[in-house]
């Protein structure tokens, strides 16, 4: 595996498998790009093969061969003249599945399916890891590919990511994306004063408190949170938020988002199962709106109308099986409707951060409340919020034993350096040790 110290743009910012073959991983990234111009590709090819797995040992030239079958892919345009290239000095040529336009037409789009088509899975691997720094590929067959989303019926293949901070960093937010705790904190694009309080409120307090804000980046509830999200990490040195578009992770949309989307990927993710330069279209949030749910613990719906995104997203989290939070409003205005709707439902009332680290927590509303009041239950939120891995518990039991730097805990704990830091931070954030001069770690006692 490259060294984790190059640079962001490096080989390091992509996590390689461990018992799939190099192969399949460049199947697992080949399809993911066709399926970011395919809706419910994926769905079809696990109902055609029966799993992921499956997919994946099949030879390109038999998926070739189902892709380019009648209703397989939508059309039958499956035959191209070949994939558009550009001369390079070498005089080969170079792989470009865009030429020099990109839009939302359906008739570019096709062609750019079959241009991915016509080329094999190891040449579209590599023209996906060779976009320049700050780009990186997370592919389903990877480890740090976030294990939640396997729970989807038809999870993304791969996820394009956009970020500015080292491959050691990268890793460091990836795998806080596997364990930490998140919601989704999700809305209208045309919040109430209220709701914009709301908003701003939830994101900044379950910052604070450890929890991981994910949303679409959309105008209104979504940026608000995240905007608040972005705005307490600085203090807490975590990753910020993440964000999950409905078009490739290196197009910003909606474009008034920008300076958001820049302080996100500058301290948080922002990430895609659509392949670089997609362009938004209206099916793709739907397929975002999964995503988000997949990701996280739970779904906050602010504010939102009967028919929304949020309460399409909050309809994919209770298929999930996750939580759903609502924050209730005045009645009888159309933003209330979906939040009322979801409560009458058998929702979570949400008023506040305590309400969500009550419903996502083992500890429940009444003994997480009355350990609040006491002051003493930050050992025991700690630990439910673990995720269920045992490495932060691990890391701090480690400590008891006295003293100790960032190596001596990897050693102790047998895990490499990246994980013990990620969790010394986490346990410093939540107040639980404190980083002495010399880069030592104590616990705090009292």
């Amino acid at each position: 595996m490259p060294d984790e110290r190059e640079g962001p743009g490096s080989r390091a910012a992509h996590v390689q498998p461990c018992a799939l073959t190099a192969r399949r991983r460049a199947v697992c990234v080949w399809l993911g790009g066709l399926a970011s111009y395919r809706q419910g590709l994926v769905k079809r090819l696990i109902r055609s093969h029966g799993s992921i797995a499956e997919i994946l040992d099949c030879g390109p030239e038999r998926l070739i061969a189902g892709l380019a079958a009648p209703g397989a892919g939508g059309r039958r345009t499956m035959h191209a003249s070949g994939p558009p290239a550009r001369d390079t000095e070498a005089g080969a040529t170079e792989f470009d599945p865009y030429g020099e336009t990109v839009t939302g037409d359906d008739a570019i789009e096709a062609a750019t399916f079959q241009s991915i088509l016509a080329i094999s899975p190891q040449k579209y691997l590599e023209w996906a890891e060779s976009r320049g720094a700050g780009h990186a590929v997370v592919a389903w067959c990877d480890s740090l590919y976030p294990p939640a989303l396997r729970q989807l019926a038809d999870p993304p293949l791969c996820l394009f990511l956009r970020h500015q901070c080292s491959g050691e960093e990268l890793v460091r937010r990836l795998e806080a994306l596997c364990v930490q705790p998140s919601v989704a904190v999700v809305g209208t694009r045309s919040p109430s004063i209220y709701g914009e309080e709301m908003a701003t409120l939830l994101g900044r307090d379950l910052t604070t408190r450890g929890v991981l804000v994910v949303s679409g980046l959309a105008l209104g509830i979504d940026a608000l949170a995240q905007a608040a999200a972005v705005s307490a990490a600085r203090e807490v040195r975590t990753p910020t938020t993440v964000a999950v578009l409905g078009c490739g992770a290196d197009v910003v949309y909606p474009r008034t988002n920008r300076g958001l989307y820049l302080e996100i990927a500058r301290s948080g993710l922002v990430l895609s199962e659509f392949a670089w330069r997609v362009p938004a279209r209206p099916w793709r949030f739907p397929a975002r709106n999964r995503v988000m749910a997949g990701l996280t613990r739970a779904v906050i719906v602010v504010e939102g109308a009967e028919r929304s995104g949020a309460r399409l997203t909050a309809d994919f989290a209770l298929e999930l099986g996750r939580e759903v939070l609502a924050v209730p409003g005045e009645a009888g205005r159309k933003l209330t409707s979906a939040p009322h709707r979801l409560l009458r439902q058998g929702a979570t009332l949400c008023e506040s951060a305590a309400d969500v680290l009550a419903a996502i927590t083992p500890l429940g509303a009444e003994q997480y409340q009355a350990a609040s009041a006491a002051g003493d239950g930050a050992d025991g939120l700690q630990l439910a919020l673990d995720n269920g891995s045992g490495i932060v518990t691990h890391v701090l039991q480690s400590l008891l034993a006295g003293p100790m730097s960032a190596d001596q805990v990897s050693r102790r704990c047998a895990i490499p350096i990246h994980t013990a830091s990620a969790a010394l931070s986490e346990l410093e954030v939540d107040g639980l040790v404190r980083l002495f001069s010399g880069g030592v770690y104590r616990l705090r006692r009292g």
